[in-house]
Formats: C-alpha cells, sequence, structure tokens
C-alpha cells in the first residue's frame, strides 16, 4: 500500500470518526435527553472514538518503521541455488 493510500484511508477514518465526536456532542449540547443522562459516557466515548484512530494509526507506523529498518540495516541472505549436477545425456 503506497504512503498517499495509506494516509487517505486514515484521513477518511479519522474524518469519521470526528463526525461521530462532533454528532454526539452537538446532541448533548442541544439537550437530547438520553445524551444528558449519560454525559460522561458521551463525553468519554467521543474521547475515544478519535483517540482509538489516532492510536491506530501510531501504532501502525511504528510497526511499519520498524519493519522498513529491520529490512534496511539486515537484508535478507540469498540462499544458494541446489544445482542438479551436470548431465549425462
Amino acid at each position: 500500500m503506497s504512503v498517499s493510500l495509506w494516509l487517505r484511508d486514515r484521513l477518511v477514518e479519522l474524518g469519521a470518526s470526528l463526525c461521530t465526536a462532533g454528532v454526539l456532542l452537538a446532541g448533548l449540547a442541544i439537550g437530547v435527553p438520553f445524551l444528558r443522562a449519560r454525559i460522561a459516557e458521551t463525553l468519554l466515548y467521543s474521547l475515544c472514538c478519535v483517540s482509538a484512530v489516532l492510536l491506530r494509526a501510531v501504532l501502525v507506523l511504528n510497526v511499519r518503521g520498524t519493519l522498513w529498518a529491520v529490512r534496511t540495516f539486515f537484508p535478507a541472505a540469498s540462499h544458494p541455488v541446489p544445482t542438479l549436477g551436470t548431465s549425462r545425456a
């Protein structure tokens, strides 16, 4: 996956989580009874939506960076190709 595709996907996820958090907080601000009865849960869920996407992006970047570093500094050893010997034809 190229960097631009990965970044686009993460931005879509971040936009969706921000939208979800915005809808929850807007519902809380206009006084939706279901959300007002659960203010702490609403705020916590809004925070968790956004932080989960950011945490996932950071973890994936760390894994990709580590794999890139390992492959750069420790390239795979080439294995000898077995030969069948000389032909007796």
